[in-house]
């Protein structure tokens, strides 16, 4: 019992002075203010990647239905020009005019079709700005292992000189 508290009372003592060297020493401030912003830029990378996706899946919802629609249009270019078409509103089939069927679908596939153009935008502006943020990470990942080797190597010279 008295050795476990004991052992805790040192570790306090140890962590609560490298606490104390740490708010006293400049690199290992810059260190972890570097840290910090490092782990914002991740975090802002991260949701720009789930930004991504949802537009993906966006744009994948969007291009079932142009494809649904495109079948449509196909089949109403089938019909003859004295066919019933039908057209479902809530649960009651009215008739439609063919040509107002068409036209109809016409403007949702160009809607969509527009839509889609307008995603893929959204979807290349999110990756190069996702580009953006990984280049600025690596930079710093590289300026954190720059400063912790040359602090390392300031160390080494200050054990040498001793």
């Amino acid at each position: 019992g008295d050795l476990s508290l004991v052992t805790c009372t040192s570790i306090l003592r140890a962590a609560l002075r490298c606490e104390r060297e740490a708010k006293e020493n400049p690199v290992i401030q810059m260190a972890s203010a570097g840290q910090a912003k490092m782990e914002s830029e991740i975090k802002a990378f991260q949701a720009l990647q789930k930004d991504k996706q949802d537009k993906q899946q966006q744009y994948s919802r969007l291009n079932g239905q142009y494809n649904e629609n495109d079948m449509v249009l196909k089949e109403l270019n089938l019909l003859e020009e004295d066919a019933n078409v039908y057209k479902l509103v809530g649960p009651v089939l009215l008739t439609q005019d063919l040509d107002e069927a068409r036209s109809n679908v016409e403007k949702r596939i160009q809607y969509i079709g527009d839509e889609m153009k307008r995603t893929q935008n959204h979807v290349n502006d999110l990756e190069s700005r996702m580009e953006e943020k990984k280049a600025k990470v690596g930079a710093m990942q590289q300026q954190q292992q720059a400063a912790k080797a040359a602090a390392q190597g300031k160390q080494q010279q200050q054990q040498v000189a001793q």
